[in-house]
């Protein structure tokens, strides 16, 4: 027993954060009624959503910008496949399918929304760093999406729900756009200001403000679902998952592939494929959660079943990332190069 107790520490070391959104999950759904104790009139989500993204603004290295601009074909090729790719195959794959999977409209909205998000920040240098891949280029198009998604997420997700019929009116969009100007972009904006005079001072301490971050998205997603699970009707609905989610589990696949074929007929060196490997096909939890919660405020129902497919997507993408650094994918990349 005494050999097993150091594997255990090391795993709960590893995975602490996988292991917090399930009982972040679990904790919600047995705790309605603490949650909305905890959260007034969601001024607890306000504020923590407030402190995550002024940590956002202080970690992000937008310096990375600054770096491999003349990659135009990579950068414009990223982009558009977080933005534009992967929201167009979201929106006619649920259309598609939505009745095969039986999956509920909150559903459905969670995995439109989930299409719309920037890519992660941490995850996708980190896995391209480990693969000596282009980490300027990485850093560029994490950095550019993550600042742009913040007005251009919900943008584009107005735009998918009104072609399927539950789209927000206008003067609501204009609502949830000024919400999120104040809650994220605002702080981000000043941890940018601040990091300019204190970058040497956060890089030092970048591993213990990503906790802290990941601690308040546990926090995000305990308030959502305690919320949403006060409605009598959430928790039948959550009977249909299992489809859903093997639908998930097989998109992420299938974009990751054709982000590598859309490497490979550009004609990307082998460094790039592996940036447009991890950049382009992955989502962020943590723009994602506060951007949810902040977009279906009036609605905690959906806003429950809409953050499903993103606390899926997150550790799945991750773990697909770790199959593609030792895959042959990027061998034959290398030597299409």
């Amino acid at each position: 027993m005494a050999a097993l107790s150091p594997f255990f520490a090391r795993l709960l070391r590893r995975n602490w954060f996988l292991i917090g959104i399930l009982a972040a999950l679990i904790s919600g759904l047995l705790m309605s009624g603490a949650g909305q104790k905890l959260n007034p009139r969601s001024v607890t989500t306000t504020a923590i959503v407030v402190v995550l993204f002024l940590i956002s603004g202080l970690t992000l290295p937008t310096e990375g910008i600054t770096h491999g601009l003349r990659q135009i074909r990579l950068h414009l090729f990223v982009q558009s496949f977080i933005f534009g790719v992967i929201p167009l195959y979201f929106l006619f794959t649920t259309s598609a399918l939505s009745g095969v999977l039986s999956m509920e409209r909150g559903l459905v909205t969670g995995m439109l929304a989930l299409s719309c998000l920037p890519t992660t920040v941490s995850s996708c240098i980190v896995f391209t760093q480990s693969s000596k891949g282009n980490v300027a280029g990485t850093m560029f198009n994490a950095s550019a999406a993550n600042m742009a998604g913040v007005v251009i997420s919900p943008l584009i997700l107005s735009l998918l729900l009104g072609s399927s019929g539950g789209g927000l009116p206008p003067d609501e969009v204009v609502r949830v756009l000024v919400s999120l100007a104040l809650k994220m972009l605002l702080p981000i904006l000043v941890g940018q200001v601040l990091r300019i005079k204190v970058r040497e001072w956060i890089d030092r301490r970048r591993k213990r403000l990503g906790i802290a971050s990941n601690v308040l998205i546990l926090l995000i997603v305990f308030f959502a679902v305690s919320k949403a699970a006060g409605n009598r009707d959430f928790l039948g609905r959550l009977a249909g998952m299992p489809l859903p989610i093997l639908y998930l589990a097989v998109s992420h696949i299938l974009l990751v592939l054709l982000a590598y074929g859309g490497a490979r007929a550009l004609r990307l060196d082998p460094a790039s494929t592996a940036s447009v490997l991890y950049a382009a096909p992955q989502k962020t939890l943590a723009v994602g959660a506060p951007l949810l919660t902040t977009y279906f405020a009036h609605d905690p129902a959906t806003l429950g079943l809409a953050l499903i497919p993103l606390l899926f997507y997150h550790p799945w993408q991750l773990v697909v990332a770790g199959f593609i650094r030792s895959s042959p994918l990027l061998r034959r990349g290398s030597s299409a190069a």
